[in-house]
C-alpha cells in the first residue's frame, strides 16, 4: 500500500513535510478490518497501524514532496475511464434489451442523452491525460471529470430504472434485472471514492477563483 505520512515541518503545516511511502503487505504492526457494502462484498478497508514501522528505503518519490506527488496521483485517479464507465455495463444491457423489445421514442431519447453524456466524459478524460502527459497540473479539470462521472453514473442507474420495466433483483434470472440491482445498491458509492462531490466542488471553486 502507499502511505502519505507527515515526515517534516512544523505542527500545524498542511501541505509542507508530507512524504509517501510503499509499505509492503501483509505486516504484523498493521491491521486491515474490510467494509462491508450493502450487498456484503468489501471494496474498502480501515486500515490501523500499531505503532508499524518500515525501513527508510520505503520512501516513494522524494522526501517533503509527497502532497504534489498525491496531487498527480489523484487527477489520474478522478480523471480516469473508471470514475464514469463502472456503469456502462448496464448502459450496454439496456440498450441491446431495447433492441431485442423495441424502444418507445422517450427511451430513445434518453439513451441517446446517456451515450451522449459518456462521450462528453471520455473526451475530458483524455483532456487530463493530455495536460499530465505535458507535465501540467489538471487538479481541477479532473476534480470536474469526477464530480460530472459520479453524477452521471447515479442519473444513469436512475434512468434504466425509472425507463425499463425491468424488476432489479440480485437473484433474477435476466441478466439485466441483476446488473441493475447490483448498480442499484452501489449507487451511494459513486460519490464518494476519489473525494466526495462537496469536496471535489471547493476544489473547482478555489481553482476558478470563486470565493
Amino acid at each position: 500500500m502507499v502511505v502519505l505520512a507527515r515526515t517534516d515541518g512544523q505542527h500545524g503545516d498542511r501541505q509542507s513535510g508530507l512524504s509517501q511511502f510503499v509499505v509492503d503487505l501483509p505486516h504484523p504492526d498493521i491491521e486491515i478490518r474490510p467494509l462491508r457494502s450493502i450487498d456484503g462484498q468489501s471494496h474498502f478497508n480501515e486500515v490501523i497501524f500499531h505503532d508499524a514501522q518500515i525501513p527508510a528505503s520505503a520512501l516513494l518519490g522524494a522526501r517533503g514532496n509527497g502532497w504534489a506527488q498525491v496531487m498527480g496521483e489523484l487527477a489520474f485517479e478522478r480523471s480516469g475511464p473508471e470514475r464514469y464507465l463502472s456503469t456502462m455495463p448496464l448502459l450496454r444491457s439496456w440498450a441491446a434489451h431495447l433492441v431485442d423489445v423495441g424502444a418507445t421514442p422517450e427511451q430513445r431519447r434518453t439513451l441517446g442523452t446517456l451515450t451522449a453524456r459518456a462521450w462528453a466524459l471520455r473526451r475530458m478524460s483524455l483532456r487530463v491525460a493530455a495536460e499530465l502527459t505535458a507535465g501540467r497540473n489538471p487538479d481541477v479539470l479532473a476534480a470536474m471529470v469526477k464530480d460530472l462521472g459520479s453524477i452521471f453514473e447515479g442519473d444513469l442507474v436512475e434512468a434504466v430504472r425509472a425507463s425499463s420495466q425491468v424488476v432489479a433483483r440480485r437473484d433474477a434470472p435476466d441478466p439485466l434485472a441483476r446488473m441493475l440491482a447490483q448498480s442499484v445498491l452501489h449507487t451511494p458509492v459513486f460519490t464518494l471514492r476519489g473525494g466526495t462531490n462537496e469536496i471535489l466542488r471547493g476544489i473547482v471553486a478555489r481553482g476558478l477563483g470563486m470565493r
